[in-house]
């Protein structure tokens, strides 16, 4: 079963990190472990004082292995994938909707568009032909920031940019074209690009939001809640680890909520993970990030929008977005999905950032005012449909 291992430190691991090559580390790590612990040729990622490796492991080495003075603890290693949808068929207004209903003229006449802040698309790639890539990086061979052909993280990018026109875009292509012609990345993978986007952060200190519209649909290969190895609802896991040191670098981290809502689930919904309280796991309800459900122009719930309460959060989604609007110069023309409501709330959070009342506010107290200036849609407070309401741009200005 392929496992995240998370080591204590070696001189061996402080190396091969710092350098980026497995090589390094290889000699010793064939000295970690039973027969049946194959580790991937991947460098260690350091997170939380500790090292993050990727290794197939035999369920009768695991036991072995765990009890190593040097092994942390070993914890699921799931697919992750985007988050379009499928229902309704057809697109309920356009995207001039979205950018008049989210005051996006107002923004401007006030001079906050997103200059002077990053917005990091981390999903398909984004396509630079369609939407300006400022920077981002890859691990993989091959592939380039900004040289994707259209696909979800263009369409992520350009929904991004609805509400922060002159923010930077940087590209952080995560979820890699499968076999079976679907997009997906591991757990492992994903605390590979937060730790560099983490890197970033320290050496370049300013506005970053951090926009994710993909998670965990299945949770079949996870451990049971409060297993230690469990991902879906437990705060120690190296991916939760590693959101909670983004977030407090001071970068703003969104996800969308999930595409499992009860009224019309994604296809790929695992049969114990639609509708109230079984839909929105692990990184997706963080505690402190912004978590996104989806709603249409008309202020209408979208049926496939996860509904809390979340796995490591009760109130999860904590607002909504628009999503399921099209946008005629982009193909294909429907932005749909909790991962199109996603960005466009990161695109309303980097207008704040640009706001210079906003700039040295904490990741969680910019989102206590997203939260506290969110329009309710059915009745005011948290309800597990959509959250503490619908972004409401114009109000988070007024409360700056």
């Amino acid at each position: 079963m392929r496992k995240i291992v998370v080591m204590r430190p070696h001189e061996w691991l402080v190396a091969s990190a710092q350098v980026g090559d497995f090589a390094v580390a290889a000699p010793e790590l064939r000295n970690v472990g039973p027969a049946g612990v194959d580790f991937v040729a991947e460098a260690p990622v350091p997170v939380a004082g500790d090292f993050v490796l990727v290794a197939d492991v035999a369920d009768e080495a695991e036991e072995e292995l765990l009890a190593r003075d040097d092994v942390a603890g070993v914890f699921e290693d799931l697919e992750i994938a985007p988050f379009p949808a499928v229902c309704p068929d057809d697109a309920v207004g356009t995207i001039d909707d979205v950018a008049t209903a989210l005051g996006v003229a107002d923004l401007k006449s006030r001079g906050h568009t997103g200059l002077g802040v990053r917005i990091a698309i981390v999903d398909t790639g984004v396509d630079g032909k369609q939407v300006r890539v400022s920077g981002g990086w890859s691990p993989w061979p091959g592939v380039t920031p900004g040289t994707a052909t259209g696909g979800h993280g263009t369409m992520c990018a350009i929904d991004a940019q609805i509400a922060a026109p002159d923010a930077q875009i940087h590209d952080y292509p995560l979820l890699r074209a499968s076999g079976s012609g679907g997009w997906v990345a591991f757990l492992s993978d994903g605390i590979r690009f937060f730790a560099e986007i983490l890197g970033v952060m320290l050496r370049m200190p300013g506005p970053m939001v951090v926009s994710n519209s993909w998670g965990l649909y299945d949770r079949t290969g996870d451990a049971p809640v409060g297993h230690p190895q469990n991902y879906s609802a437990n705060p120690a896991h190296p991916f939760n680890t590693i959101t909670s040191a983004l977030l407090a670098s001071g970068a703003d981290v969104v996800f969308a909520a999930g595409n499992c809502g009860a009224t019309c689930p994604a296809g790929r919904c695992g049969a114990g993970d639609i509708g109230p309280g079984n839909s929105i796991h692990g990184a997706n309800s963080h505690p402190e990030v912004i978590t996104v459900g989806a709603v249409t122009v008309e202020r209408q719930l979208i049926g496939y929008s996860s509904q809390g309460p979340g796995g490591l959060a009760a109130e999860k989604p904590d607002l909504c977005g628009y999503a399921h609007f099209s946008a005629p110069s982009f193909d294909p023309s429907l932005h749909s999905g909790t991962s199109a409501a996603a960005p466009v709330v990161a695109g309303v959070v980097a207008a704040l950032r640009s706001n210079p009342a906003a700039v040295s506010l904490r990741p969680a107290d910019l989102k206590a005012h997203l939260l506290a200036a969110a329009a309710p849609i059915d009745a005011a407070g948290w309800n597990p449909d959509t959250g503490h309401g619908l972004v409401d741009a114009p109000a988070i200005w007024n409360r700056l």
